[in-house]
């Protein structure tokens, strides 16, 4: 796949999506201070993320309210644990899709890197052209499956794993966790049926050597947060 010839792709010149009225309030909410120029920044990710729709299948929401609420505060819901795993982390996004989370964690989050995996070509090439046209300098994507991927030198390599809406826990834990370093943290944005899915995972998560942490409510959903400890001596 590395070795495709891509169509070319012009992202679209539209303008900022205008953040809403109560977006401070709702980003204190989060524990999360955005300055102006991340917000305008951000407000550009949106824009083009929904422009993009009329030539590929980016996201669902097309609404730019809900694009705020569903793709950029659910995102930077992200952000305290992310930020408390230390200074400057190396991220990876499984599945980035469309750039959420790892595009709005990347504007919030300058210090880290972020590593992005993702298998369809075309949004692989979204993915570099909006991170390009953002000034996003911490942003890398990987057009692989994640399969291919943890067989490469990544595996093993980052501090945080990231991943939102790509299959149950049980299934996403196989493509996640073997990139993360020992003691590396796994954040996982699920639903209302987060603790369903962490029973149903036990198993997986006994044999990836995941410690299930916590869950966090957020305003937005559920974070599974997991840490990734050595297997025991033998």
């Amino acid at each position: 796949m590395k070795n495709e010839v891509r169509a070319p792709l012009t992202l679209p010149d539209v303008p900022p999506l205008p953040p809403p009225d109560d977006l401070g309030a709702r980003l204190a909410e989060l524990g999360v201070t955005l300055d102006d120029a991340a917000v305008t920044t951000l407000g550009a990710f949106l824009a083009r993320l929904l422009a993009m729709n009329a030539q590929m299948n980016l996201t669902a929401i097309t609404d730019p309210a809900e694009a705020w609420t569903r793709h950029a505060l659910d995102a930077l819901s992200l952000v305290p644990k992310l930020r408390s795993v230390g200074a400057a982390p190396k991220v990876v996004d499984v599945g980035s899709g469309g750039g959420v989370p790892a595009i709005p964690l990347a504007i919030a989050c300058p210090e880290a890197r972020f590593t992005l995996v993702e298998a369809t070509q075309k949004k692989a090439h979204f993915l570099e052209e909006v991170a390009a046209a953002l000034g996003l300098g911490n942003v890398r994507v990987v057009a692989e499956r994640a399969e291919q991927a943890i067989a490469s030198p990544l595996r093993g390599s980052f501090d945080v794993v990231t991943a939102r809406a790509v299959g149950r826990l049980a299934s996403l834990l196989r493509i996640t966790a073997p990139f993360a370093r020992r003691g590396g943290t796994l954040l996982l944005v699920k639903g209302q049926r987060a603790d369903e899915e962490i029973a149903e995972a036990r198993y997986v998560l006994k044999s990836q050597h995941l410690e299930h942490r916590e869950t966090v409510l957020t305003p937005t959903g559920r974070i599974v947060v997991l840490v990734k400890n050595p297997p025991p001596p033998r």
